[in-house]
């Protein structure tokens, strides 16, 4: 039976996942749920699992424990057509123009938007000329996201976009998730230590400390008690 995205409460849901790595406990019992057409910030400090979770939700690690579940069905191979991942450290071919990456992902991915793609051509400022090992790490952060972005798929899972990305970049990556998700359509699940660039961009949080959630929170309750995401985020781990 296939992924059926309409019928689907939840993009996200993860039940008591724990993942043990050479007798290393990396999650213990996280569980959350992540609404259809939401802005998920998933924040923690260093060393505390989110790149593991990511890789367990988006089917690409197999939980030592626990399930998770993408539009209600396991995840794994089925579910991997329904979302676009940014990994974090990913590596794209250097010996391409981003000219020819971009034709080599529009073969690739079925669910390609070739409109969208030249439009976020424009907005990210990518060069197709340029040789991917000649870019600079933001150049190729913003190639990367586009990647992601051009595809269809109805869950974008992205892992510490900015790293090494300076300010101006951080800044154009952060409207293009803006302007994407203005229709409600799809469901981001972000993972980053730059919260000032994107706290305005999330509807909910999953903070996640020593591989164990710590507080799942809706932004706009925060607001309403008089918190930022920043606030929150220093009272939970200090």
């Amino acid at each position: 039976m296939g992924v059926n995205v309409n019928d689907a409460l939840y993009a996200i849901e993860c039940s008591e996942v724990s993942v043990t790595l050479k007798k290393k406990p990396i999650l213990q019992d996280v569980t959350f749920r992540l609404e259809k057409g939401r802005i998920g910030g998933l924040l923690g400090p260093n060393g505390a699992g989110k790149s593991t979770l990511l890789k367990v939700c988006s089917g690409l690690m197999e939980p030592s424990g626990g399930a998770v579940r993408i539009f209600g069905e396991p995840a794994g191979v089925a579910t991997l057509g329904h979302m676009a991942v940014l990994p974090d450290r990913g590596k794209l071919p250097g010996w391409l123009t981003a000219g020819e990456w971009l034709q080599f992902a529009r073969d690739l991915y079925p669910d390609w938007n070739e409109d969208y793609a030249e439009q976020l051509v424009q907005s990210l400022r990518v060069n197709r000329q340029s040789r991917i090992a000649a870019l600079s790490r933001g150049e190729e952060a913003r190639l990367q996201l586009l990647t992601c972005l051009a595809r269809r798929s109805p869950l974008i899972v992205l892992d510490e976009p900015f790293t090494g990305v300076d300010m101006l970049s951080r800044e154009q990556i952060a409207s293009s998730v803006v302007a994407d998700l203005a229709d409600g359509e799809r469901t981001f699940l972000i993972a980053t230590h730059d919260i000032r660039e994107m706290e305005n961009l999330f509807d909910c949080l999953i903070l996640l400390g020593d591989g164990r959630v710590r507080s799942t929170d809706d932004v706009d309750d925060l607001r309403q008690r008089g918190l930022s995401v920043e606030s929150h985020y220093r009272d939970v781990f200090s």
